[in-house]
């Protein structure tokens, strides 16, 4: 199937907000997939992981344990952007979504031992073009983003939900 970016970028942004991610971390997620769109899978893998508390600690940089990629990966960034020290997101694994998402937020990152360390970085020239994306993957993405639609009965359509009359044209 193949789609625009912006059509992956909006439909990767309501799937984030389909499971709860802040808009914020959603549109950053968004941006990096469309830009790299073979980060697609790794991005329905943390799609699917509840979003669980992170536990941070400050102490020596920045050290969390727990941490979901879609929501925290934003906050290392600012914080390696920001002069901390050393920024480490313990036992997670180097993908493609933390690739995209590191070009996308101009930092670099590394594995050590199953720890991804995140420092500073060069900005890079993200690129959006058509892809193709895998059939069954649209419809997971599409899946999560319905999740932000309101349903449809009468008392939703009387608080305000729907098009109404006037959009008819």
């Amino acid at each position: 199937m193949n789609v625009s970016s912006n059509e992956l970028k909006m439909a990767v942004l309501k799937a984030c907000r389909g499971i709860g991610l802040p808009i914020a971390q959603a549109q950053e997620v968004a941006a990096a997939v469309a830009a790299s769109p073979k980060a697609i899978p790794d991005f329905l893998k943390y799609l699917s992981e509840p979003l669980q508390r992170a536990d941070f600690d400050f102490s020596n940089g920045v050290e969390i344990k727990n941490a979901n990629i879609l929501r925290d990966f934003a906050v290392c960034a600012d914080a390696v952007i920001s002069g901390a020290p050393s920024v480490v997101i313990q036992d997670i694994e180097k993908c493609e979504l933390i690739i995209a998402l590191a070009k996308h937020r101009g930092v670099m990152v590394k594995t050590q031992s199953s720890d991804l360390s995140i420092s500073e970085g060069i900005a890079s020239e993200l690129l959006f073009d058509r892809c193709d994306i895998d059939a069954n993957d649209w419809t997971a993405i599409g899946q999560y983003a319905a999740l932000t639609y309101v349903p449809e009965t009468d008392q939703s359509r009387l608080d305000g939900a729907g098009a109404g009359l006037s959009d008819n044209d």
